[in-house]
């Protein structure tokens, strides 16, 4: 096993380890290019759907009206409190 250990330690290291570092530095630009090309993006389209939000905000020709109030809170008929009253 020492000698084996040795001859491991003697041995010339591989040209491709030598170029390991630059290939891990490129590839994180890379990485870190394209996280800044989506964060462009969402806020653009974030930008985009404001303005189009309060451009259709801004067009809108008659005031919005709440929804009666009977007609939101009727009793319903088939409520089970309802059906099961044999009076």
């Amino acid at each position: 096993m020492d000698d084996l250990l040795r001859r491991l330690n003697e041995a010339p290291l591989p040209v491709a380890l030598s170029r390991i570092d630059d290939a891990v530095i490129m590839q994180l630009s890379a990485r870190q290019s394209e996280a800044r090309s989506g964060r462009q993006l969402l806020s653009a389209a974030a930008i985009f759907a404001l303005g189009v939000g309060y451009a259709g905000g801004s067009f809108a020709h008659a005031p919005a009206k709440a929804a009666e109030s009977s007609i939101v809170f009727a009793e319903n008929t088939l409520a089970p409190s309802t059906l099961l009253d044999f009076r």
